[in-house]
């Protein structure tokens, strides 16, 4: 549940009931109950239509994505390559400096072999899987059925 905002009043039972109701997560015997305040309730009821139709709105909505076309426009301006392939050198570079500092450290430093046995371990375990992974996606996405299908 979220946390009650300064000047905001904490939800009543009602509210907790009819957003339970609209998500589906209340028991038969609760639903029923539920159901009754409802029927005796015209206030209620209207604002549960409201909501439901709000509910209903949002989950009609299809999200836009960029048409291909626009895709091939925005990667052929020399800028835009430009830019993603300098984030991605400087992100490396980062990851290498701190990579290369923390090993550093952790051997110069007085831990214990076990300790520092056990990072390596988890770092070199990581990497495997984040290696792995990779070259998975890569022989794996020319089999992709959907590869090329417009979402």
């Amino acid at each position: 549940m979220s946390e009650v905002q300064p000047g905001e009043a904490p939800a009543t039972e009602r509210q907790l009931l009819l957003t339970a109701w609209l998500d589906g997560e209340l028991d038969p015997a609760e639903r029923a109950r539920f159901e009754r305040m409802l029927a005796e309730d015209p206030e209620l009821a209207a604002d549960a239509a409201a909501q439901k139709e709000l509910i209903d709105l949002t989950r009609s909505l299809s999200v836009l994505e960029p048409t291909e076309a626009e895709m091939r426009r925005f990667w052929a301006s020399f800028y835009n390559r430009t830019e993603w392939q300098v984030a991605w050198i400087l992100l490396l570079l980062g990851v290498a400096g701190l990579l290369g500092e923390g090993l550093y450290l952790l051997i110069s430093s007085a831990l214990s072999w076990t300790v520092k046995a056990a990072v390596l371990s988890t770092l070199s375990g990581g990497a495997l899987l984040i290696w792995n992974t990779a070259r998975l996606k890569m022989r794996t996405s020319r089999f992709d059925r959907y590869r090329g299908v417009m979402r």
